[in-house]
């Protein structure tokens, strides 16, 4: 058979020319996830759990089908809480696992040190375990978080006990972390604004046990209003030794103290202690079927009932579900990423306010809510609370 110098140079042209490159982590039947997470470290206590109910959700949506026919492949790495380990973990799950987006990984130092890794792949950060600002803040078109930030938390807080209260002065006592610095900025821009007189700001490391100096200072420096930018034990420590000193006013905190533990802490020492969270606590015996359906299944793979960092979990995998399910059966990057900008008004199937994204913003939660310690529970005081 006789080949022209024309057909010849067609298919030379042809065999030189490359094939569309398909989008990493995409077949016509898959989309897999990545997630950098704490299952044995520091924070495993949410880490595990949240990634127990992600797989969850995910293999409900795999049951049905897949999402246009995709099934939602999650492939996840223990980081025991430790940046370096994290880094190490996204360059595996990016450069080997060829994953499509890192989904509701752990930590804000361990996002910041992880997120250049994923920009310069071109591949969306999506949902992480940390309302950090930094997680979506500047806007970045591969960035989105479903929780309302610790800044916007604080000034939160601030302002609807201020509108209560009408307090002049406060205290704040926060880590020595970027973590702190971000309550701190939420704190500054709500005081500024209302005139508040702002006291004292003491800040303590993270790992620290003892704070009878740091109640101190605040019962002495005479402020109305307390705000604590802490976690769990600090947060404990803090409220139990200001009402031991005789502190009388409101003490407020942010989500991270919200957890069964706390208001039975102490022996009743936690009573008063108030939260602002963008979810809620649950009854499980009420609300919608896949409230109830979830819980059974969680139940069944844990043999404990779910936290609220498993509600986190079932929650990031089901706006994920929606977001495949907007971007439609031509699934890249940009259809993934509109799809979730598409989510608006997602009601929370565990009683949270809603959860709505847009071009301009990456950041989901509409409003707050607000928790209060009653009998050694946590007792819902206020729903959609602005920020």
């Amino acid at each position: 058979m006789k080949m022209t110098l024309l057909g010849l140079a067609t298919v030379l042209s042809l065999s030189t020319t490359p094939l569309l490159a398909q989008t990493q982590g995409v077949t016509d039947t898959t989309v897999k996830f990545g997630s950098h997470t704490d299952l044995s470290g520091p924070l495993a206590i949410g880490g595990a759990p949240a990634t127990v109910a992600s797989q969850i959700r995910f293999d409900e949506a795999n049951a049905a089908g897949g999402v246009h026919g995709r099934m939602i492949e999650l492939v996840v790495e223990d980081t025991q809480y430790q940046v370096p380990l994290a880094v190490r973990a996204t360059n595996k799950l990016v450069q080997s696992d060829k994953v499509f987006a890192l989904f509701h990984s752990v930590g804000t130092q361990q996002g910041l040190a992880t997120m250049p890794i994923t920009d310069k792949a071109g591949i969306p950060y999506i949902f992480p375990l940390t309302a950090a600002a930094a997680m979506a803040e500047p806007l970045n078109p591969l960035h989105f978080s479903y929780f309302v930030t610790y800044a916007n938390q604080a000034s939160g807080a601030i302002r609807y006990f201020h509108e209560k209260e009408k307090f002049s002065s406060l205290c704040m006592q926060t880590h020595s972390t970027e973590y702190g610095d971000e309550n701190r900025r939420g704190m500054e821009a709500v005081t500024s604004e209302l005139g508040i007189e702002v006291k004292l700001v003491g800040t303590h490391k993270p790992t620290d046990t003892e704070f009878a100096g740091a109640a101190t200072a605040i019962k002495n420096a005479g402020c109305d209003f307390v705000y604590l930018g802490t976690t769990i034990k600090d947060t404990i420590a803090l409220y139990a030794t200001l009402r031991k000193l005789g502190y009388e006013g409101t003490i407020a905190a942010n989500m991270l103290p919200f957890l069964p533990m706390v208001p039975a802490a102490g022996g009743g020492a936690m009573e008063g202690l108030q939260v602002v969270t963008p979810m809620g606590a649950v009854d499980w015996t009420s609300g919608p079927p896949e409230r109830k359906a979830f819980f059974d299944e969680y139940m069944k793979r844990q043999n404990e009932e779910p936290s609220v960092y498993a509600i986190y979990g079932w929650l990031a995998a089901d706006l994920a579900v929606k977001a495949l399910e907007n971007a439609g059966p031509d699934l890249t990057v940009e259809s993934f990423t509109k799809g979730i900008e598409q989510i608006q008004g997602y009601q929370d199937p565990f009683g949270g306010p809603t959860i709505s994204f847009g071009p301009e913003k990456h950041f989901g939660g509409d409003k707050l809510l607000l928790y209060a310690v009653k009998d050694g529970k946590w007792e819902l005081v206020e729903q959609n609370l602005e920020f």
